[in-house]
């Protein structure tokens, strides 16, 4: 699935190959494939400095109710 990232400082980023997306305390991880790389990374972002995100698979569930 693909993931974007909304920043609080007005970047947007694009995460190719995500598996693994999940929700814990203080925000969300994911492993992806690096697109100039081909490696295996594991991505870490804080509710603090995320504006939002969107995903192309709507598996995706918040862990609050």
């Amino acid at each position: 699935m693909e993931v974007i990232v909304y920043t609080n400082m007005g970047r947007t980023l694009l995460f190719e190959n995500v598996t693994n997306f999940g929700f814990y305390a203080q925000g969300f991880e994911f492993d992806y494939v690096g697109a100039s790389t081909s490696k295996v990374r594991h991505a870490n972002f804080n509710n603090t400095s995320v504006a939002g995100y969107a995903t192309t698979d709507i598996k995706t569930k918040s862990g609050a109710k």
